[in-house]
């Protein structure tokens, strides 16, 4: 019975990570964020997986990998920054202050291609969500680029 109790929350947590749900094609100009709705708490979650995953797109030089998690991570702080305040605290206005300019210029650099220049602004968005938890009074959740992989996915290119 314990067995089966960890495999539902496991599955449960992977569910979480899904980028949209079953029958849903491409994202386009009118689609609805599939974190819409979601608690705060679910949304760092996702952002932390995304985030992760990104980092080792990089890592592995993927650029079309690195291209389809970046939009995740937008997917995300998009469903994030309409978040005005959570108990007190200016969820969105912190946001854009940290972690925004820390996404852009990711997001620039993916687009230029230039390695040297992702690298750099990957580790500034891990410094840009540190920054966010601080202005938001949760700096005791410290983020490190984590170079480890622990799903059961090649990052390296394949096209």
């Amino acid at each position: 019975m314990r067995k089966q109790a960890t495999t539902v929350v496991l599955l449960a947590s992977l569910a979480l990570g899904l980028p949209a749900s079953a029958g849903e094609g491409e994202h386009g100009e009118d689609h609805e964020s599939p974190f819409a709705g979601m608690h705060l708490l679910l949304l760092m979650h996702n952002m932390q997986y995304y985030t992760h995953k990104l980092g080792l797109a990089v890592d592995a030089n993927n650029p079309t990998l690195e291209g389809f998690y970046i939009h995740e991570v937008e997917e995300v702080i998009e469903t994030v920054s309409k978040i005005d305040e959570y108990e007190g605290i200016p969820i969105a206005e912190n946001l854009k202050k940290t972690l925004m300019p820390a996404f852009e210029q990711l997001e620039a650099a993916i687009d230029g291609g230039e390695r040297d220049a992702i690298h750099a602004a990957y580790n500034e968005l891990i410094v840009g969500c540190n920054n966010c938890h601080a202005a938001s009074e949760h700096g005791y959740i410290h983020i490190r680029r984590n170079h480890t992989n622990p799903y059961p996915q090649d990052f390296s290119p394949h096209d």
